[in-house]
């Protein structure tokens, strides 16, 4: 992804989660220029047809409301936050989420990152683990509203 893409990345931001759940352009500018390496886009003809993106931290396994926004004391941490995994409507259960996943799993472990973290929704708890995510339990975030659950990847001897 490029500063260029990021009006289109943001527009599949807000067309996947509520306006309150949804992440800034401030946010996305953030990650992008921060963590390059880390905000990857998928494309069909053209058309940006999934989005997944976060942070570095030095959080191990629980993600917070206060992810949400920049926290530069972060940008060193082991650890990678997911905040993003968007898919459009029309493109979902078709793997892009997956290869999407895939992409930044690959990324930590090439940068040698002990773990990966994410809140997800009820219903998503079976696409991660599916990806090897463990199920750590209810989230004490409530962000957007929602009933958020915690996700963790250990990266520890996994190969890129």
């Amino acid at each position: 992804m490029t500063a260029d893409h990021l009006d289109k990345a943001y527009g599949l931001e807000a067309a996947s989660y509520t306006e309150e759940a949804a992440a800034t352009m401030e946010a996305f500018r953030y990650r992008l220029g921060r963590y390059p390496g880390y905000f990857w886009g998928a494309w069909i003809g053209g058309r940006l047809v999934g989005i997944v993106n976060g942070v570095r931290t030095f959080q191990e396994d629980t993600s917070s409301d206060e992810m949400k926004g920049s926290h530069q004391e972060q940008e060193e941490g082991p650890n990678f936050c997911i905040l993003t995994v968007a898919v459009s409507s029309d493109s979902q259960r078709k793997g892009i989420g997956s290869l999407l996943v895939r992409q930044i799993v690959q990324s930590a472990v090439e940068d040698g990152l002990a773990s990966i973290i994410l809140m997800c929704e009820e219903h998503l708890i079976p696409f991660y683990e599916q990806l090897g995510f463990e199920y750590l339990g209810e989230s004490s975030s409530r962000h957007g509203g929602i009933a958020w659950f915690d996700m963790r990847m250990s990266l520890h001897g996994r190969d890129a």
